[in-house]
């Protein structure tokens, strides 16, 4: 089987539970980081639906998107008798998938809106250089002249604005409070006793709360005003507790 390669977004949390899944499992892979310029026209050379967006992990012979179906490959891949990132039992696995899904629709989801929603319409220039990180040069300078239309182009596509960003804040604060409860007692792991994908999931689209030293990308990022002085305000929550101790214990870069 030829090298696969993930197509990633090196800003991206999505494209981060992807990475981890494959760190985790000591698949072979080659990362290829695309910015919001050059992302379609790969997608399409790929013949993968490019109206949606990354990451997409490519095989020779199968086109990924999506992170779950990522981290689904991923699991597949694992040598026989390893354990990988899988649970017990029936019923533990359909509570990971269940989490997992919760996490990527509501936790994900308005973690972006109210990141993009503060640092685009405040701090528009603290976005571009985590974009911009491992990219050619020639990709960086392109992003630099055509940032302000991709600026654009993201308030409307991720419907951005002021209200907007409250209004995520809002379920952030919820999801937070839904994940303190699942820790309620001191749980090492969100399901069973091992380490499972739920627990990539919720480390991984939860981290640009945290900031953690050990994600691949997020080093030296700042956070736009508001996410900022939240992110201090909710460190001491049992949430974010744990996923400081997830990365230090469980993201082992390559």
């Amino acid at each position: 089987m030829e090298t696969p390669v993930l197509y990633v977004f090196a800003i991206s949390h999505y494209c981060e539970k992807a990475r981890w899944a494959l760190d985790y499992l000591n698949i072979d892979y080659r990362l290829q980081y695309l910015s919001p310029l050059s992302y379609i026209k790969v997608l399409r050379s790929l013949g993968v639906v490019a109206d949606t967006t990354l990451p997409v992990l490519t095989t020779g012979s199968l086109n990924l998107q999506g992170s779950s179906k990522i981290v689904d490959w991923a699991e597949a891949q694992r040598k026989a008798g390893t354990g990988g990132l899988a649970v017990d039992n029936a019923a533990d696995l359909s509570r990971s998938r269940e989490i997992e899904k919760r996490l990527d629709d509501l936790a994900g989801v308005h973690i972006r809106r109210y990141y993009y929603s503060d640092a685009l319409l405040n701090e528009p220039q603290q976005v571009r250089p985590i974009f911009s990180r491992h990219l050619r040069w020639q990709q960086q300078l392109m992003l630099r002249l055509a940032w302000k239309k991709i600026c654009q182009y993201m308030i409307r596509g991720l419907d951005l604005g002021a209200q907007q960003g409250r209004e995520s804040r809002q379920i952030i604060e919820a999801e937070l409070e839904w994940l303190d409860q699942l820790l309620t007692g001191g749980r090492r792991f969100l399901v069973g006793e091992r380490f499972s994908r739920a627990d990539i999931a919720a480390a991984s689209l939860l981290s640009p709360l945290v900031l953690p030293a050990q994600h691949p990308t997020y080093h030296n990022m700042q956070l736009p005003p508001g996410l900022t002085a939240d992110a201090a305000d909710w460190q001491e929550r049992p949430s974010m507790r744990w996923i400081r101790d997830t990365y230090r214990d469980y993201r082992k870069l390559p």
